[in-house]
């Protein structure tokens, strides 16, 4: 079963608060569709952007209650940093809620193609419901794809063909919900990001660290550092007194902001880079070196257990990257090699992407 409708709980709503998290517009949009709707039906909703959010004060706990969170889909699962925001919610004592990831939709001539948000959607509801929240909907959405490290954007004129039909779809859930019925879908959804879950795991583990890491300046970039102030997750850091580059930190979310809004067109996605991480962190160096610590010292050779080999080699991996990419940082300073990277990586050639009608300061 897809979806069902529940006529019980039709009381109204006195306020309700929309969360989001975006790094192009895209949620930005849909939950600024979301809250319309609810003025429309005579509810005052206030749209907050996560990294400014202050749920302590937002809220009122209780059925008057509305709560939404719309967050985008990373690695067919929510957000790190979304996560551990509905993780830091206080405790619903029933308070409504509804859940929206909104996900990679694309469109090719006629043809529509949907996006899959796996186990983004039903993850922060699980969340919501030991947290005591009463769920009301739950519909991933598709909007205008936006990974612009490993596709060019979509032209306007599809951008906003999806749009429209994302507006529509947002309109019948909230409309739903705001009449007091229950909307859940992503049944589909959910079964194939179950079925790819060690992608999943693998992505919050390592994959978001590794393509943290991915990201450079190339000599088009002024030092000006609008990438660093408008980061969602503060994970920029502006490097160099007399020429400052922007250096990506761990706690990038990938959210393509910086590269999208970056107003030189600067910022890039190394793919020699990539390569040269995947030779490096692919290497077993984990089960190579409790061997070695194994024969120097016989003692240590009861350290040679698969728990033991899988933590000292994610050690690897995480230190291995951050001073590889330390490396190559360093080495793009030097405007010939910077020149030839940029050459050769393929981000420096595609369309950009940003939500049509949305600007940098909507959402900074």
């Amino acid at each position: 079963m897809d979806s069902h409708a529940d006529k019980a709980g039709a009381a109204p709503k006195r306020q309700a608060v929309i969360y989001y998290l975006t790094g192009t517009g895209n949620s930005y949009r849909v939950a600024s569709w979301m809250g319309d709707a609810c003025r429309r039906h005579g509810v005052p909703a206030r749209v907050i952007a996560i990294p400014h959010a202050t749920p302590a004060e937002d809220l009122t706990p209780g059925d008057n209650q509305l709560l939404g969170l719309v967050t985008p889909t990373h690695g067919f699962t929510t957000p790190w940093l979304v996560l551990r925001f509905a993780l830091g919610l206080p405790h619903g004592r029933g308070t409504r809620a509804f859940v929206t990831p909104t996900r990679a939709g694309a469109k090719f001539g006629p043809l529509f193609t949907p996006g899959m948000e796996g186990t983004a959607a039903y993850l922060l509801t699980l969340v919501l419901l030991l947290k005591g929240y009463n769920i009301r909907g739950v519909m991933g959405l598709d909007m205008p794809a936006n990974w612009i490290v490993v596709h060019p954007g979509l032209s306007p004129v599809s951008a906003e063909a999806i749009n429209a039909r994302a507006a529509t779809r947002v309109n019948f859930l909230m409309n739903r919900i705001l009449a007091g019925e229950r909307y859940l879908t992503g049944l589909l959804p959910l079964l194939l990001g179950l079925l790819i879950l060690p992608v999943s795991v693998g992505y919050m583990l390592v994959g978001r660290f590794l393509l943290a890491k991915l990201f450079y300046a190339s000599e088009r970039c002024t030092g000006c550092g609008s990438c660093a102030r408008a980061c969602p997750a503060h994970a920029i850091r502006m490097w160099g007194a007399n020429h400052p580059r922007p250096y990506w930190t761990f706690s990038c979310e990938s959210c393509m902001r910086c590269m999208n809004f970056c107003p030189t067109q600067a910022v890039q996605a190394s793919y020699p880079l990539a390569a040269a991480l995947y030779f490096i962190t692919t290497w077993p160096a984990g089960l190579i070196l409790v061997n070695w610590l194994g024969r120097q010292w016989p003692p240590l050779a009861r350290l040679g257990n698969p728990v033991t080999t899988v933590l000292v080699n994610y050690a690897y991996v995480l230190t291995a990257t951050a001073l590889t990419y330390l490396g190559f940082i360093l080495l793009m300073r030097l405007p010939l090699v910077n020149r030839l990277f940029t050459a050769v990586t393929p981000t420096r050639y595609f369309r950009r992407y940003r939500e049509p009608g949305t600007e940098l300061k909507d959402i900074q």
